[in-house]
C-alpha cells in the first residue's frame, strides 16, 4: 500500500485486528507513518469466500471515511517509538531487589526476552566498547526488520543485557552487519540498501523463521564457541548462548522485532532464542564453510542463516558414503514447494549440520567432495509434487503461470510426479557440526546466508 501511495494513488489497507500493531510499526519503518488503514476482524488467507465478501462489505463505509477524511478520527496512529536514549535508574539498599526491579521494568517495556537481564551500566558498556576498534558512535548498518540505526554503542548495550564479554563484540558487530545484507550475496540486482534486505519479510512472517549464527576460523576456538553438541543449554554452550542472545536483543531493540508488531508468528519457535555455534573444522574431511565462500582458513567469519524448522535425521548403521547420503537426502524432503515463482524444483534451501560420524565416511573415502555430496543430495532429495503443492490451491492468483500445467493432472498423477525439494545443489549448505553419532540436523532455510569477516572489528 505504501508503494501504491508513492505512485500517487490513494490506498487503504484492510488489516485484521491482530495485525494493527504490525501495520503501525511497518508503515513507520517503511517511510509512511501516516498511512491510514481499516481494521477488519479476521485474516483473509484461510477465510471462506462468502466470509471474505461479508467482512469487506461491512468495512466499506470505513474505507470511504478513511479515503475522504482529512484526519483519522479513530486515532489508530498512536506514536509508538522505541526508546534507545533514556537512562533507567533503580534504587534500593538491596542490590538483588534492584535487579528484580530492573528486570520487571525492562520486561514491561518489552526490552527483555523473558529471562533475567544483566544491568547495562555505563561501566559495563564502556568495557564492551573496548572489545572493538570501532568508535562507539560509528554506524554499523540499519537493522532489519524495522531498520533502526545500529551503532556500536547500541550493540554494546544489548550485549551487556545478555552478559557478553568484550571479546564477543567483534562477532556481534559482524553478525549484525551480515544480517543487514541478507540475500544480497546471491542476487546481483540487490544494492544492499535497507529496503532490499530479504530478512525483513521473513522475520515479519507469520511462519517461525529465525536466525542461526555460525562462526568459522581461529576466533571460534579462541572464544570457546562449541562446535559439538552446540545447540542447547549447559556449560559447554555458555558462549553460544550469550552471543546468540545478544544478537536477538539487537534484532529486537534496534531492529524493532517486537512480538505483535513486526514479529507476527502464528505459534512461534524456540529457535528465536538465537544461538551462535561454530563449525567443527578439526573433524571435517572438507574445507570449512568460510573457505568455500572465498575466505582464507586463518580468517574468522560469521555466517547468518535464516531457518524455518528443524529435523533430526537418524542413521542407525549405514557406513558406506552413498547409503549415508541417501538417508540424509530422504530426510531433506519435508516441506512445501514454492509455486508462487517458476522453478525447476521445490525452491527450498537446506542447511545441513552434518556430524563428523557422517561427514567422515563420506569425505574421507575420496569419492565425494563436498560439492559432489551436495549434488547427490539434490538428486535424491525428491518428493511428491502433489503433496508438496497441496498447501495452496492452483486457482490462487499467486500461483505462477509456470505451474498452471498441474491443473490438467489428476490427483493421482500429481501424487506420482516427483520433484527435487531444491532448485539446485547450490541450495544445499553443508556445515560439519556435532559430537559422535550419526545424527544429522536439517533445517529448511533461505535466502542464501550472509557471511562477514570478523577480523576487521577486532581491537
Amino acid at each position: 500500500m505504501i508503494e501504491v501511495e508513492k505512485m500517487g494513488k490513494p490506498a487503504v489497507p484492510l488489516v485484521s485486528g491482530r495485525f494493527e500493531g504490525d501495520a503501525i510499526a511497518s508503515s513507520r519503518a517503511f517511510g509512511m507513518p501516516n498511512l491510514k488503514f481499516v481494521i477488519v476482524p479476521r485474516i483473509y488467507r484461510n477465510l471462506a469466500i462468502e466470509d471474505c465478501i461479508k467482512q469487506t462489505e461491512d468495512a466499506f463505509e470505513d474505507i470511504v471515511d478513511t479515503l475522504t477524511a482529512v484526519e483519522n478520527s479513530k486515532n489508530l496512529f498512536e506514536n509508538k517509538t522505541a526508546d534507545t536514549e533514556s537512562i533507567y535508574s533503580y534504587e534500593d539498599d538491596d542490590k538483588y531487589k534492584c535487579s528484580l526491579m530492573m528486570n520487571r521494568d525492562l520486561l514491561d517495556r518489552d526490552i527483555g526476552d523473558g529471562f533475567p537481564l544483566l544491568p547495562a551500566t555505563r561501566e559495563t558498556v564502556n568495557e564492551l566498547l573496548d572489545g572493538t576498534s570501532l568508535d562507539a558512535n560509528e554506524v554499523v548498518c540499519d537493522m532489519p526488520p524495522g531498520f533502526g540505526v545500529a551503532t556500536v554503542e547500541k550493540i554494546a548495550v544489548n550485549a551487556a543485557y545478555a552478559g557478553a564479554k568484550p571479546e564477543h563484540m567483534p562477532v556481534l558487530i559482524a553478525a549484525v552487519k551480515a544480517f543487514s545484507r541478507l540475500g544480497s550475496e546471491r542476487d546481483p540486482l540487490l544494492s544492499g540498501s535497507a529496503s532490499d534486505n530479504q530478512g525483513k519479510s521473513l522475520l515479519m512472517s507469520t511462519s517461525p523463521q529465525a536466525p542461526l549464527l555460525i562462526v568459522n576460523g581461529p576466533l571460534a576456538k579462541d572464544l570457546k564457541i562449541n562446535s559439538k553438541s552446540a545447540l542447547g543449554p549447559g556449560k559447554d554452550n555458555e558462549v553460544n548462548i550469550i552471543i546468540g542472545r545478544a544478537f536477538y536483543l539487537c534484532l529486537k531493540n534496534i531492529g524493532y522485532w517486537y512480538p505483535n508488531e513486526m514479529d507476527m508468528d502464528t505459534i512461534g519457535t524456540t529457535r528465536k532464542f538465537v544461538q551462535c555455534i561454530a563449525e567443527n573444522e578439526e573433524m571435517s574431511p572438507w574445507d570449512p564453510f568460510h573457505v568455500d565462500n572465498g575466505f582464507k582458513s586463518n580468517e574468522s567469519t560469521v555466517s547468518v542463516f535464516v531457518t524455518d524448522g528443524e529435523l533430526d535425521v537418524q542413521d542407525q548403521g549405514n557406513t558406506e558414503a552413498e547409503d549415508l547420503l541417501k538417508v540424509l537426502a530422504y530426510g531433506c524432503t519435508f516441506g512445501t514447494a514454492n509455486i508462487q515463482s517458476k522453478g525447476v524444483g521445490g525452491g527450498n534451501e537446506r542447511l545441513i549440520l552434518m556430524p563428523p560420524d557422517v561427514a567422515g565416511p563420506i569425505g574421507h573415502a575420496g569419492e565425494f567432495s563436498k560439492q559432489k555430496a551436495k549434488e547427490f543430495i539434490h538428486k535424491n532429495a525428491v518428493g511428491s509434487l502433489g503433496k508438496m503443492t497441496h498447501y495452496m490451491p492452483l486457482e490462487d492468483a499467486r500461483v505462477d503461470k509456470g505451474w498452471q500445467w498441474m491443473k490438467n493432472l489428476t490427483e493421482d498423477q500429481k501424487q506420482s510426479v516427483e520433484i527435487s525439494v531444491m532448485n539446485s545443489p547450490d541450495d544445499c549448505y553443508i556445515v560439519v557440526v556435532g559430537a559422535d553419532r550419526a545424527k544429522t540436523a536439517v533445517f529448511p532455510s533461505g535466502p542464501a546466508p550472509s557471511i562477514i569477516g570478523i577480523d576487521e572489528f577486532l581491537p
